[in-house]
C-alpha cells in the first residue's frame, strides 16, 4: 500500500474514533430529574364546573407526584355531578404538564377525554379554564380551581 493511502486511512480512522468518542460522551448525560422550579408536589383540592355540553360540578383531588425543572406529572380523580339529572360519574386519569409562562401552568388530564387545563398560580391556588374534545368531535369546556391541601 502506498504511503499517501496509509496516511489517508489513518486520518479517517482517527476522525471516526473521535466521532464515536463524542457520540459516546453525549450518551452519558444524566436523565435524572432536574430540581423542581414549580414546587407543586402534593395533593390539591380540585373543584370545577363543566359549562358545555351539559352543566356538571366537578370535585376531587389533583395529586402532583413528580416534578423536573418546569414539568410535572400526577393524577386527577374527580366526581362529575350532572346538575340536571343528579347523576354522578367517577373520572380519573394521569396528568402531565409544564409551566408555560410566569406563574402559568398548562396540563393535560386524560379522563373521559383529554382535558387541557391552563391556569394561573397565585400562592397556593391554581385557577383557570379547561377544554376537551371527544373522539366524536363533541367539545366540553369549563373552569377549575385547585387549592393546595395542608
Amino acid at each position: 500500500m502506498r504511503s499517501a493511502t496509509r496516511s489517508r486511512l489513518r486520518v479517517l480512522a482517527k476522525g471516526l474514533a473521535l466521532t464515536l468518542a463524542l457520540l459516546g460522551a453525549a450518551c452519558l448525560h444524566s436523565t435524572a430529574p432536574l430540581p423542581s422550579l414549580l414546587q407543586l408536589s402534593g395533593a390539591w383540592k380540585y373543584t370545577g364546573v363543566q359549562t358545555a355540553p351539559v352543566r356538571e360540578t366537578l370535585t376531587g383531588t389533583l395529586t402532583i407526584s413528580r416534578e423536573s425543572g418546569t414539568s410535572f406529572q400526577g393524577r386527577l380523580d374527580l366526581v362529575a355531578a350532572n346538575q340536571q339529572t343528579g347523576q354522578s360519574s367517577v373520572l380519573g386519569g394521569l396528568v402531565s404538564g409544564s409551566e408555560s409562562g410566569t406563574d402559568v401552568i398548562d396540563f393535560d388530564a386524560d379522563l373521559d377525554v383529554t382535558r387541557r387545563h391552563v391556569g394561573q398560580i397565585v400562592a397556593d391556588t391554581i385557577s383557570g379554564t379547561w377544554i376537551g374534545t371527544a373522539p366524536d368531535g363533541t367539545i366540553s369546556s369549563g373552569t377549575f380551581r385547585a387549592e393546595r391541601e395542608p
